[in-house]
């Protein structure tokens, strides 16, 4: 973590072992990501109504509304799991050559969609229904975010330098502007 204490470090110039290892926690971020858009879709569907009576219960399926003591489980891991997961993806992505704006834009909305996906289950369940579409808006940011940074990472770690080099007309790096 020394490195990231040094103004302008840049993931490509990090040494082969911590990049080696930036990549072995990149690489398994892809299928957590996957892993939790599967679990959640596969669980409750992809339209507000069964998200809706998965929470809620309903007469369909015979469910019965989820307890307060099954969302506070799956809530408690979360609210331990993905922040710190986010904290070191937007390190990472911190070390990048992509412009500051885009940048706090990602984390912003990747930060965003994990307060939806946090506070969804319990808005569904105990205010209405209807916040399923808040949920679901959670779970695109959310999984767009942590594959969006993974993705940008392990580029500038690996791809070809001049994706990331400054442009012909002396612009600065690619996509600054």
């Amino acid at each position: 973590m020394q490195v990231f204490a040094r103004r302008g470090f840049q993931l490509r110039g990090a040494s082969l072992e911590t990049r080696v290892a930036y990549t072995g926690f990149l690489l398994l971020m892809l299928p957590a990501a996957v892993s939790l858009l599967a679990q959640s879709v596969g669980r409750t569907g992809f339209a507000p109504a069964t998200i809706a009576a998965y929470y809620r219960g309903g007469e369909s399926e015979m469910s019965f509304p989820k307890q307060f003591w099954q969302l506070m489980e799956v809530t408690h891991f979360h609210l331990f799991s993905v922040p710190v997961v986010l904290l070191v993806l937007s390190h990472l992505l911190s070390a990048t050559p992509v412009g500051t704006r885009a940048r706090v834009g990602l984390t912003v909305g990747t930060f965003a969609g994990a307060a939806l996906e946090l506070a969804g289950p319990w808005a569904v369940r105990y205010l209405a229904g209807g916040f399923a579409y808040m949920l679901l808006a959670g779970w695109i940011l959310l999984g767009a975010g942590v594959f969006s940074m993974t993705v940008l990472s392990l580029a500038c770690m690996w791809g070809p330098e001049r994706w990331f080099s400054p442009t012909e007309n002396g612009d600065g790096p690619a996509g600054s502007r």
